[in-house]
């Protein structure tokens, strides 16, 4: 998998906003079911995070994480199917892994990928032994629906993320992403640009044709900001009308270009009345990141004051 790819990865991965939660007997329930189902004494779904593998549930393990280097759901996350290994003191990839070498003593090794719904890796569902040993089609199918089972409720509270009316992150899962998203690119000193999206005159759309055609507006107007993203930029509603998007790896200029489209497209939307077919625009203020950001309300911020430039000037523009 190449780097970007793997940013995109992380990003989707984020967006779930599952690392470093609580635990959750929903998902422990899986886990002892591994557990029982293929008598193994460890069992674990993990989520595989940029340098590290971080445990939602875990039986028989004491630790909450590993380096990512030792990691061996690492291996089967990149996977077409299931990995199986026997005996990990006689595999080459894993022979001096310190999993193996010392604690936990790892030699029987079966796991599941669990990807998301648009086939992005995640982590796995794995079972673990420190006996060598065989595991049978049957058991291993059932390991395979207790990951399907794992994906389902992680997308399940995917969707408690998401605003239920446009489809956009909610605004905290949204700065939950965006403060990830900032992290790599600050250590790595690559661009990154926000962009603050607010619908013109609402109140007067609402106030004139009901409720009903401005929901029908949000809508429209999450789908064109969305047409005009790419795998791994994120999209919140931050309340009302406005909107907020994350463009990781791009600068000002390009920023500026996506807005400009976004705009475009908005501007293009026609809604339907008992009156006749009405329009809606949007203003968007641009910025991009610095090294002095804190976190993504720095970022928020100056796209804010440049939204509200755009509004001073006319609306229906971009400015930065």
């Amino acid at each position: 998998m190449n780097s970007e790819d793997e940013e995109l990865r992380l990003s989707r991965l984020y967006q779930y906003n599952l690392l470093d939660t609580p635990e959750d007997d929903t998902f422990d329930r899986i886990t002892r079911l591994v557990s029982a189902l293929l008598d193994v004494p460890i069992a674990l779904i993990t989520l595989v995070d940029r340098d590290r593998q971080w445990f939602k549930s875990k039986q028989g393990l004491g630790i909450s994480e590993t380096p990512r280097s030792q990691s061996f759901c690492a291996h089967t996350m990149i996977g077409q199917g299931p990995m199986v290994v026997q005996d990990a003191s006689l595999d080459a990839r894993f022979v001096d892994n310190p999993l193996v070498t010392g604690h936990p003593g790892i030699r029987f090794y079966a796991g599941i990928p669990l990807r998301a719904a648009d086939g992005t890796p995640l982590g796995a569902l794995c079972a673990i032994d420190s006996s060598p040993r065989e595991i049978d089609s049957r058991q291993l199918k059932l390991l395979a629906d207790l990951a399907n089972l794992t994906m389902e409720q992680f997308e399940l509270r995917l969707l408690a993320t998401l605003d239920g009316l446009t489809g956009a992150m909610r605004r905290s899962s949204f700065l939950a992403t965006a403060a990830r998203d900032m992290v790599p690119a600050l250590q790595r000193g690559s661009p990154l640009s926000c962009l603050m999206i607010d619908a013109d005159n609402f109140k007067n759309l609402n106030d004139q044709f009901g409720h009903a055609v401005g929901d029908e507006a949000l809508v429209a107007i999450a789908k064109a900001i969305r047409d005009q993203l790419r795998r791994g930029d994120s999209l919140g509603r931050m309340g009302g009308e406005e909107f907020c998007v994350f463009l990781p790896g791009t600068e000002l200029s390009g920023a500026i270009s996506v807005a400009e489209r976004m705009r475009m497209a908005i501007a293009d939307i026609s809604l339907q009345t008992g009156t006749g077919d009405v329009g809606v625009t949007a203003s968007i203020g641009a910025a991009v990141m610095l090294s002095t950001d804190s976190g993504p309300s720095d970022l928020i911020q100056r796209a804010d004051v440049a939204l509200y430039d755009a509004k001073n000037s006319g609306r229906n523009r971009v400015a930065a």
